[in-house]
């Protein structure tokens, strides 16, 4: 980023208010249009008037620019990044980037301030959720230790992050209900929108607080964890592929020794035990399709029948010709 043609400017500077929508129990929804002359795209907020905010980004602007944002507020956000990476900086010189499909929980105090860095033709969409201090502390009760380290740290530096990793399918598919960047004024489409924030809040904060305790737990870093549920994905997702140990390690960012060793503490098997099992789980489903054994075996990464048969056997207690015979 070339500091001599950056644009600074504040983060409301950017938008023009294009309309808003006041509905009972201190509902207040607006959407704004980032200004012509700086790039073209979209900012909604819902407010849902009960300590809960949601703002959906989605813009490309004309030149690098840093953006600056301010709160007095304490509390937390959820953020969710679906488009290109962008950085945070903060006033104590840490730089923080979101990548794409990643997400983070941030949390504030009342002396928030940071700089949000973009450039020029990037195509930018967040969704994010507010939710203030008050309120989140009952919500995340049961994880006292979590809040109150967050917390600490937040008055500290004026913000905290603990880092999600990669957006799951579960988050994902409720992000769907956020394609749209136009406000809907239908109160009852509003409702349905409300209840796909609470629910993606209230997914988000057990996973995250789930992998907390799961760092106590096996004393591992969240870089380490968020290695392995990389490693994880890689093998539910490309389990008909030829996978070794030292691939998935390699694209996990984890060296191999600790793959091995961290992976089976971690999710109660070995690398190979759990591509084995996702693979003889799709065979089976394969199976009751129109495929023959042999076919089901090639689709799910085995090279020999056999030996695909004589492992299905074994964990289903059934051969797989058996098996497509009875529920074909």
């Amino acid at each position: 980023m070339d500091e001599n043609s950056v644009l600074h400017v504040n983060s409301f500077d950017l938008l023009q208010i294009a309309q808003t929508k006041q509905y009972p129990f201190s509902r207040e929804n607006f959407m704004a249009n980032i200004k012509p002359e700086l790039g073209k795209g979209s900012f909604v907020w819902y407010n849902l008037g009960n300590g809960i905010a949601a703002y959906l980004y989605a813009y490309t602007l004309y030149q690098d620019t840093i953006t600056s944002l301010y709160s007095d507020i304490p509390g937390a956000v959820l953020v969710f990044n679906l488009g290109d990476e962008f950085t945070h900086a903060f006033k104590n010189g840490v730089k923080y980037a979101i990548k794409k499909n990643s997400f983070f929980i941030g949390f504030s105090s009342d002396a928030f301030h940071v700089e949000m860095q973009t450039l020029k033709g990037k195509e930018y969409r967040t969704v994010t959720i507010g939710i203030k201090e008050a309120l989140l502390g009952h919500l995340i009760s049961n994880y006292r230790e979590v809040h109150q380290r967050m917390e600490s740290e937040a008055n500290q530096n004026g913000y905290a992050i603990l880092e999600g990793g990669e957006i799951d399918r579960r988050q994902f598919e409720i992000l769907e209900a956020f394609q749209t960047h136009e406000m809907d004024t239908n109160l009852l489409n509003v409702f349905h929108l409300e209840a796909h924030i609470m629910y993606l809040a209230h997914y988000t904060i057990e996973r995250m607080m789930s992998t907390m305790h799961k760092i106590a737990d096996f004393s591992l870093d969240i870089k380490t964890i968020h290695s392995l549920e990389k490693a994880r994905h890689i093998i539910l997702h490309e389990y008909d592929k030829e996978l070794s140990i030292k691939q998935i390690a390699y694209r996990s960012a984890i060296n191999e020794c600790y793959l091995k060793k961290d992976f089976k503490a971690y999710y109660g098997m070995t690398v190979y035990a759990m591509l084995q099992k996702q693979r003889l789980n799709v065979a089976k489903s394969l199976l009751q399709s129109n495929h023959s054994v042999k076919e089901v075996a090639f689709k799910v990464g085995y090279k020999h029948t056999g030996n695909f048969s004589k492992l299905f056997t074994e964990h289903f207690g059934v051969t797989p010709s058996i098996y497509r015979k009875r529920h074909r």
